[in-house]
């Protein structure tokens, strides 16, 4: 039947119409009160806010939902989505809202942004590649109240990126990099606790970020020879993959022993344990640096990777850039033996500053500010 309906109306008249129901509900929203409560809103995980919202989440005292939901989201729920952010006095997001290109928010409400990354590394937003058009990011972004951000240097990037006035971009820090700090030492325990087998062990963490070809999600191919890599680990060091949750895919391709793909596990946790991070264009080589943990790049599509970069991309990196995964591990061991140090400082300064163990404390202060 619906695919009878499709082929009868054409799609501009039946967006017309649905602009037009939209309409009449956005309106029938706005006949109920604005609830002196927080929207945490998140497309990161399905049914949970991830560690950046949830430590916000956990420091406020008032009423506060969350609505946790990966994209597409069914029609069925979004009316109701809808109705939540149209009635909330706080709306706090870590990503994308793209329900913001329709609705406008009502007198009083403040929109925040938490950006789940830490730093101005890669370009997003207006910045990077995308299927949305110009008009569509700009719709998404220009109705935050507030951007944190985890830098001075960093907030003319976020501004751009948004396409917002600095002037909102608050060098408040990332939340989730309070529980890294204050707790790094137990994080470490518990991950050998739940894996004694590791105790004693180098462990060398790898944290690849997702691939995009014009927008579009990829499958990536690190180039990596596992097994070749595997037996070239000594017996007193462990390989472990971390995936980016967008790589929901198998990237080992069999079992070694002493490479493991840990992905299910808290990247805060991998951090404090590891002896070096290995990453290519993803944020978790701030965590490394607040750890004082030296980086290795492994970027073997270097030259075509398509987003730029708001540093100097490779001279400004905290770390070795390779491209040769035969150069790979003799990198990662001359890391682990004498870490660039003042390279390191100079990259914590600048991209994660503000990221004082506080952060969390300072947005909660914020968002409390508005609910007076």
């Amino acid at each position: 039947m619906k695919a009878f309906l499709r082929k009868l109306i054409p799609i501009e008249k039946r967006l017309t119409f649905f602009r037009f129901i939209n309409r009449i509900f956005f309106a029938f929203c706005g006949l109920f009160p604005i609830k002196n409560r927080v929207l945490f809103y998140s497309i990161r995980a399905d049914g949970k806010l991830l560690e950046n919202s949830r430590m916000v989440y956990d420091a406020l005292d008032c009423e506060k939902i969350i609505w946790a939901n990966k994209l597409p989201h069914p029609q069925k729920i979004q009316p109701k989505v809808c109705f939540y952010l149209l009635t909330s006095k706080v709306i706090v997001t870590d990503d994308y809202c793209r329900y913001m290109r329709s609705l406008k928010l009502r007198r009083g409400q403040k929109l925040i942004q938490i950006w789940h990354a830490g730093g101005a590394f890669k370009s997003f937003g207006l910045d990077a590649p995308s299927k949305l058009t110009e008009a569509q990011e700009r719709a998404t972004h220009s109705q935050y109240s507030a951007v944190i951000v985890t830098g001075e240097d960093c907030r003319k990037f976020f501004a751009g990126a948004f396409g917002v006035s600095e002037e909102i971009c608050l060098p408040l820090g990332l939340p989730r990099t309070d529980k890294l700090l204050a707790e790094k030492d137990l994080m470490k325990e518990h991950f050998f606790k739940t894996h004694p087998e590791f105790s004693g062990k180098k462990i060398y963490l790898y944290c690849p970020t997702f691939r995009e070809i014009k927008g579009e999600r990829i499958v990536y191919n690190a180039g990596i020879d596992w097994q070749k890599l595997n037996d070239s680990l000594f017996e007193n060091e462990i390989f472990i993959l971390k995936r980016h949750p967008m790589m929901d895919y198998d990237m080992l391709g069999g079992k070694f022993e002493k490479i493991f793909d840990l992905s299910d596990e808290s990247t805060l946790e991998l951090a404090a344990a590891c002896s070096v991070m290995i990453t290519d264009y993803s944020s978790v080589s701030h965590d490394a640096v607040l750890l004082g943990k030296p980086s290795v790049f492994y970027c073997p599509d270097y030259k075509e990777y398509e987003r730029d970069f708001y540093l100097k991309f490779p001279d400004d990196l905290p770390g070795e850039l390779i491209t040769d995964d035969g150069e790979l591990l003799e990198s990662i061991r001359r890391a682990e033996k004498d870490p660039p140090v003042d390279r390191m400082e100079k990259f914590r300064i600048g991209q994660v500053g503000a990221c004082d163990g506080h952060s969390t404390e300072r947005v909660a202060e914020l968002i409390m500010s508005w609910m007076k």
